[in-house]
């Protein structure tokens, strides 16, 4: 098992290999570290802004304190939005934000295609679009590619959404609800096909979605939830041995996404 994941998008790569593999494969589990960004709801704009640029801050010096160790063993971060990366442009010297492109490109530091953590159901085609042009603008700038796009909390996903995100160049989604203050039945915990699927648009395009069912007590700090990994060793267990959530997800390579929950700071 790792306790750190290679890069938000190497587990969910991982993930799309299970079906296809053959044989005895080794349970390996990944943890995504990062923060839930519900812009304004800890603190103020300010707040938020000197809370971007201190964990920032804090796990690249930890990236360059670990970067010798064995890949397991190195420190490692996730954006949950590419707000982050532009509030770290416009705060920090040009040499700064290269040392941040740097560690996007070699996978020690990973952000999504959408700028933060959004009500998707309550937003125009266009307003989803101009979330991902500053991600869109470093693609060019940087020669990089975000192929990850994200939606927590919501408790669904509009049906073009995908197919939106597919266009931009998104490969990879993972699914988190909050299952509060919802009429939908369940809480997300209705039995689905899949827990790992292709999320297909009516245009044939395509996104690989990871959508685990709110089945434990944790809610939102559980699997299913927007912050999965918040109780890390709790989880662990729950993925390794909960008989109902190995039944729905049967296969080898798991992933539990998201540290922070509602909590700033590194």
């Amino acid at each position: 098992m790792s306790t750190q994941l290679h890069s938000f998008v190497l587990g969910l790569a991982l993930l799309a290999s299970v079906v296809s593999m053959a044989g005895p494969v080794p349970k390996r589990i990944y943890i995504a570290n990062d923060d839930h960004t519900d812009y304004m709801w800890s603190m103020d704009e300010e707040g938020y802004r000197r809370a971007f640029l201190e964990m920032l801050d804090y796990y690249l010096a930890q990236i360059d304190a670990t970067q010798t160790n064995p890949p397991p063993y190195q420190s490692r971060w996730n954006c949950d939005g590419n707000f982050w990366l532009r509030v770290y442009e416009h705060n920090r010297s040009a040499a700064d934000f290269g040392r941040l492109i740097e560690r996007i490109r070699d996978g020690h530091i990973s952000a999504p295609l959408n700028a933060a953590v959004s009500c998707y159901g309550g937003q125009p085609v266009e307003s989803v679009l101009r979330g991902m042009y500053y991600a869109g603008a470093l693609e060019r700038r940087f020669n990089l590619r975000f192929p990850l796009a994200v939606a927590m909390e919501d408790q669904t996903l509009p049906y073009g959404l995908g197919a939106l995100w597919a266009g931009a160049g998104a490969r990879y989604s993972w699914k988190g609800i909050c299952g509060c203050a919802s009429r939908m039945p369940n809480r997300g915990a209705e039995e689905r096909e899949h827990e790992i699927y292709w999320w297909q648009g009516a245009d044939g395009s395509r996104i690989l979605m990871k959508w685990n069912s709110m089945l434990s007590s944790c809610h939102n700090r559980g699997m299913g939830g927007y912050a999965e990994a918040f109780e890390t060793s709790n989880v662990v267990d729950y993925v390794d041995s909960d008989p109902e959530f190995l039944r729905r997800y049967p296969y080898q390579i798991i992933g539990a996404f998201g540290k922070g929950w509602d909590r700033p700071g590194p």
